[in-house]
């Protein structure tokens, strides 16, 4: 890799105004204001949250089955992230699994397509597996994502996580993300600093019984994630733009057509040239 390439890598991953510019060179010509025809999506749109759909109980026994048994075969680290993604995508991406079929279903897919006005790529399904840790990674501090300038995440635990030590998803409004001081980097911001930027602002913590879910646009709203005394496990389903900062997560760059072949029976009155253009195929 050219001194060049690797100063620019740095700083994409830094500087907040180097991603906006990566992304004016592949903006449209012409587009429209962001218009939800719906209640949810107006919602999302004016809070930057909402509850999500929840799992049914048989659906969510499928879930439970199917990736509680492989939480065994992960040895926590120290290092990077305190969560794995426990998605196998030759075994997943099929119309038999639970958790493609949600992630595909009319109360996630269709809420995104409804939040990004029909013009939105998938960019990851996750089942993350999220450990005990002591000390806090930059994930743990509170952040916005910025995959992108408009994110929707579908989380949707596996587990119940009704208290502090379960480690929910703890965030702020978008209404309320406002309140905390703008910077041209990336910030990540220790709980301190937050509370005193924050002023009377509110931190809201989504938690509940395995089988809830809530969305949330992570790019709007602060938030921390996987700050467990007891292990997580947690759906994460992502859209982004059209046209994101970054392009999808790599197992589905790498398993588009899987996905597309397996997205077929699942959401048949689907045309493939809209499948194709959630994929970027």
């Amino acid at each position: 890799m050219s001194a060049v390439h690797s100063v620019y890598s740095f700083l994409r991953w830094r500087l907040v105004p180097v991603r906006y510019a990566g992304k004016l060179a592949t903006l449209p010509r012409a587009g429209g204001a962001f218009v939800p025809r719906s209640a949810l999506t107006d919602a999302i749109e004016r809070d930057g949250h909402h509850a999500g759909p929840r799992v049914a109980a048989e659906t969510l026994a499928q879930m439970q089955a199917i990736y509680r048994p492989r939480m065994a075969d992960v040895t926590p680290t120290t290092n990077g992230h305190p969560f794995t993604n426990l998605v196998r995508p030759e075994e997943d991406f099929t119309p038999e699994n639970p958790v493609f079929r949600h992630a595909l279903s009319p109360q996630v897919l269709d809420v995104a397509h409804d939040y990004f006005n029909g013009r939105f790529v998938l960019d990851s399904i996750q089942v993350l597996y999220s450990w005990p840790t002591r000390s806090l990674s930059e994930s743990q501090m509170w952040h916005k994502d910025y995959g992108d300038s408009r994110t929707l995440h579908c989380m949707t635990y596996l587990n119940d996580v009704t208290a502090p030590e379960d480690g929910p998803f703890v965030y702020i409004d978008k209404a309320d993300t406002r309140r905390i001081r703008r910077a041209p980097f990336i910030r990540r911001i220790d709980d301190t600093t937050f509370r005193t930027e924050l002023g009377s602002g509110q931190v809201r913590q989504f938690v509940g019984p395995a089988g809830e879910s809530v969305f949330v646009d992570p790019s709007t709203c602060y938030h921390y994630g996987s700050r467990c005394v007891n292990p997580r496990l947690a759906i994460f389903v992502t859209f982004n733009t059209d046209r994101p900062f970054v392009a999808p997560t790599e197992p589905i760059r790498q398993h588009r057509e899987r996905i597309l072949a397996a997205a077929r029976p699942v959401r048949p009155e689907l045309s493939d040239t809209y499948l194709r253009r959630l994929l970027q195929l």
